[in-house]
């Protein structure tokens, strides 16, 4: 374990931190399984006051692959759809390495500064909602351009999905496309996140066994979930859900002392 991130925090928490932590990835099952927004947008504000920047970035990675195989593998067609996507893909990868290089050099301080501004951009960018549309030819530098930056975005506080998923709708993808092309994506550039984290010395095979356990109270919350999004107004709550990440994020600024 001399490489560990994970283990030594972990192992240092109270059960009462620990139940914490369970209890933070439950409600991200939650929240993704009533509204769909990702588990790292909602559970990263909440685990920043436990674990450091990097140590949840690693430790939501796995949950992201997992919750997103079954809606990468559905209708088939799924090489077709890794070429569609190829440019914004490739971004990713290359963001990713450089954002988890930056994350590993940046002070305590740093990291928060940074996971919250990017908390917020993208709280903001959910809450907007931008439609945009992309002709053909401009869709390969346009993917590229904002992979690189979605990879920056998880990297540093695991959280990709907004640029991506405005890009996805301004080509025009929908529907089940559209959240295939998203879960595909976000699978390869975790992937990708995992092997950086490991290159770098900073993860082993005992922390990618904490974060697959991780995956079980998120893929709980989300079936828990499955009967709340009758009984709940999903736009309403998106809003609610959005707008504390929002101001989580700007405390996390705050805190750092950044503002």
């Amino acid at each position: 374990m001399s490489h560990s991130l994970l283990w030594p925090a972990l192992h240092a928490l109270s059960w009462r931190g620990l139940l914490f932590l369970l209890a933070v990835l439950l409600l991200g099952g939650l929240v993704k399984g009533v509204v769909s927004i990702g588990v790292p947008l909602v559970a990263m504000p909440l685990l920043a006051g436990t674990l450091s920047i990097r140590q949840a970035v690693l430790l939501l990675s796995l949950p992201i692959i997992l919750g997103n195989i079954p809606q990468a593998l559905e209708g088939g067609h799924t090489l077709p759809t890794i070429r569609r996507v190829a440019a914004p893909m490739i971004g990713m990868v290359a963001g990713i390495m450089l954002g988890v290089s930056i994350l590993l050099r940046l002070s305590p301080r740093m990291e928060a500064g940074g996971a919250g501004l990017i908390l917020v951009i993208a709280s903001a960018l959910l809450l907007a909602s931008p439609r945009l549309h992309l002709p053909r030819h401009l869709a390969a530098p346009f993917g590229l351009a904002l992979g690189f930056v979605s990879g920056l975005m998880e990297g540093m506080a695991a959280i990709p999905g907004p640029l991506l998923a405005m890009y996805l709708l301004a080509i025009g993808a929908t529907g089940r496309q559209f959240t295939k092309q998203i879960a595909l994506i976000l699978i390869v550039s975790v992937i990708a996140l995992i092997l950086t984290f490991r290159q770098n010395h900073h993860a082993d095979g005992f922390d990618l066994a904490i974060s697959a356990l991780a995956a079980v109270p998120v893929i709980g919350g989300i079936i828990i979930a499955r009967p709340l999004r009758d009984m709940l107004s999903p736009r309403l709550f998106r809003v609610v859900v959005l707008i504390f990440v929002l101001l989580a994020g700007l405390n996390m600024i705050r805190k750092s002392g950044l503002i």
